[in-house]
């Protein structure tokens, strides 16, 4: 799998909960995320360098982790081959429509799982029925 960078675009100093939120999001579809925060750029002495920031949340997403960071400017590092740099505005993860849409590409792009459902047996019974009278499936 190719590995996924998130960036989400932010003000200097705002809250980093919509990073949770949407690594949360994720993980409950049963993706491995790594929500890379301010602190633990910090901690790493990357505070003031978002190149050394950059490289090291790529280096993390080339092992099948999402990675999930945000930063005032636009990250160092370009999508290619083994890697894929996302990055969205804050505002736009609080817009559902656009943090859907957002969601969605990812999960065509095979970067995040699809997410998990729970269907009634019954349930799960007439739509195989449906497929089948389109006749998607065989009997």
């Amino acid at each position: 799998m190719k590995g996924l960078v998130i960036w989400i675009r932010t003000e200097d100093g705002s809250d980093e909960a919509i990073l949770d939120k949407l690594g949360t999001e994720i993980e409950e579809r049963g993706g491995r995320v790594e929500v890379f925060h301010s602190k633990a750029v910090e901690n790493l002495g990357m505070e003031k360098n978002d190149k050394a920031k950059a490289v090291a949340c790529a280096m993390l997403a080339s092992h099948g982790v999402v990675v999930i960071t945000s930063g005032a400017e636009n990250p160092s590092i370009k999508s290619g081959e083994k890697l894929e740099i996302r990055i969205i505005e804050e505002s736009d993860l609080f817009n559902t429509a656009i943090h859907d849409s957002f969601i969605r590409d990812l999960e065509l792009a095979g970067l995040v799982p699809a997410p998990k459902y729970d269907v009634h047996p019954d349930e799960e019974k007439e739509i195989l029925r449906k497929l089948q009278d389109l006749g998607y499936l065989d009997d």
